[in-house]
């Protein structure tokens, strides 16, 4: 029986009661109801967060919240409520990063840097499609660089740098074609720097310095129109810089310091890189101001003066 109907044989004020009692049993089944797909994603994932000492979590809880208004989360526009970005950089947490996080399918950003983050970075990040920027800069991340990243097709900054990571720098990341980002700098990697950089067509920054690399420098630059700043120091790189190197128009910072590179820098340096402000190589720094009259510099390993 519809409320027109009911309002027929009850009383004005009794049947005026009977709706108020209606209204609030809808309100209050609806405070209780169980929390859902962003929503329980985000509980997912303060349940693994063992210290919050800035008490950034604190409007994280059960309530009628809308938790598009907790801390460090920002939903889209949308009358979804969907989760776009999530920001909890430099709060001090302490704890491992949920495979929830995953679920949070309309994530754009992640930023988590500078805080204290232990235990892998899960496969199920490779669900995030929409994902732009991952930045877990400068945390205590452990384990592989999941493969399952290629998945995240639209990612442009990859700040996994001041980790623990280990093994080799999977190939799928040369599948991440919208990448301008690339930091890997002081983990504990293995192998070279990998060929597949060459893919990465609009890269800007690379930087992998610290990162116990080995190997040659390959000659795969010709086709990084893009890339402004290199940044390999403190590996164990060897041989000569390849001649696509020096195609580089559009170099503006060069850091090869602590390597075991050896030979001689092309005596047109200058001319070749026109737009390189800094050079940094086997601790001797080059201004720009310098390029234009540098003779051919002689870089060799500590081994050769022996």
């Amino acid at each position: 029986m519809n409320a027109k109907r009911l309002s027929r044989f009850l009383p004005p004020f009794l049947f005026a009661i009977l709706m108020q009692f209606v209204a609030f049993f809808t309100l209050t089944h609806a405070a209780v109801a169980p929390p859902t797909g962003d929503h329980l994603a985000l509980l997912a994932i303060k349940s693994m967060i063992k210290v919050d000492p800035q008490g950034v979590m604190t409007s994280w809880n059960h309530s009628i919240t809308n938790f598009c208004q907790w801390q460090g989360v920002y939903c889209g526009h949308s009358r979804h409520h969907r989760v776009t970005i999530f920001d909890l950089s430099s709060s001090g947490l302490i704890g491992t990063l949920s495979p929830s996080i995953g679920n949070l399918s309309f994530l754009r950003f992640i930023r988590l840097q500078n805080n204290s983050f232990s235990g892998e970075i899960h496969p199920e990040i490779g669900r995030l499609f929409r994902l732009q920027e991952l930045d877990l800069y400068n945390n205590s991340f452990t384990g592989n660089i999941p493969a399952t990243i290629m998945n995240c097709s639209n990612l442009q900054v990859l700040n996994l740098g001041r980790n623990n990571l280990v093994g080799k720098i999977p190939d799928e990341i040369g599948l991440l074609s919208m990448l301008n980002l690339l930091m890997l700098r002081k983990n504990i990697l293995e192998g070279g720097i990998p060929p597949f950089i060459s893919n990465l067509t609009l890269l800007e920054t690379l930087s992998l310095g610290n990162c116990q690399l080995g190997g040659s420098i390959p000659d795969v630059f010709q086709r990084l129109r893009n890339l402004r700043t290199l940044v390999v120091p403190g590996n164990n790189l060897t041989g000569t810089i390849p001649p696509s190197f020096y195609n580089f128009s559009s170099l503006e910072q060069v850091v090869l310091d602590d390597n075991q590179l050896n030979g001689r820098l092309h005596e047109n340096i200058g001319l070749k890189l026109p737009r390189l402000q800094l050079l940094l190589i086997k601790g001797r720094l080059v201004i720009v101001e310098q390029l234009t009259l540098l003779k051919p510099l002689l870089y060799r390993s500590p081994c050769d003066h022996k």
